[in-house]
Parts: C-alpha cells; structure tokens; sequence
C-alpha cells in the first residue's frame, strides 16, 4: 500500500483506535464514544486539516509565524439517508486586522486556488474516489 498505512483496530465495544506509521493515535467510535471521534467526524477533522495545512505557509508568511489559523467543518446530511453528507461546509478563521484590504483579498485568494489545487482530502472527496474493500471470505 502506498503511502503511511492507517490500521484502525478494536479496543472495546464500539471504540477503535485508529494509528499510523509514525506513532500518531485517534480514538473512534459510535456517537457518544468519550473522546472518540465518528468516522464521519474525522472525515470533517480531514477535510479542514487539510485545508489548514495547505494555506499555512501562505498565512505565516504574510502574518508571522505565531498566527493562529483555525478551520471549522461541518456536514450536511441527506434527508433520505442519514447515513450520507450532502455537502460539507468549510470555514476558515484568521486574524487579518494587520492586513489592508487589497492584501486580504490577495491572501484569500491565493488560499482559495491552494486549497482547490493541493488540498488531497477535499480533491478526493470532490472527485468520488473509489474504494476498493477487501474482507476475508
């Protein structure tokens, strides 16, 4: 598989624990799981992890790097399936007072065509990547 693998395995009923080759660890669960995460949560945590990753230098350097960038995302379900996210909300929040209004225009900007070029998760999520699964017979 290429890339860092994810191996997500049962620690209790309904909680997962999700880790990757480099030692970082998440917690998932059902809905009410303390300290967990849903699958559909971290879906959201992704996509606007990636979108904050992604504009991160743009902002440091315009604004120092002591900035604090901070991306909320939230979902839309189908009124059909709960089980489906519509769409998907993103939001970015930073401290642009110390920028004029052409300067903020610009930053926007370039974060908005960095995000639709380079941001993997909202790509492949935008794109309908196919899955393939794999499960013992």
């Amino acid at each position: 598989m290429p890339g860092t693998p994810v191996q997500v395995r049962r620690t209790g009923e309904h909680t997962f624990v999700a880790t990757n080759g480099r030692g970082g660890e998440v917690t998932i669960g059902r809905d009410g799981v303390v300290d967990g995460f849903t699958p559909g949560e971290l879906l959201l945590a992704a996509i606007a992890g990636c979108s904050a990753v992604t504009v991160e230098s743009l902002v440091t350097r315009r604004l120092g790097d002591d900035a604090e960038i901070t991306f909320h995302a939230d979902r839309t379900k189908e009124p059909d399936d709960p089980n489906t996210f519509s769409a998907v909300q993103v939001a970015g929040e930073m401290d642009l007072s110390s920028l004029d209004e052409q300067e903020r225009s610009k930053l926007a900007e370039a974060a908005h065509r960095a995000i639709e070029r380079a941001c993997t998760v909202s790509r492949s999520v935008e794109r309908g990547t196919p899955i393939s699964l794999d499960l013992p017979e």
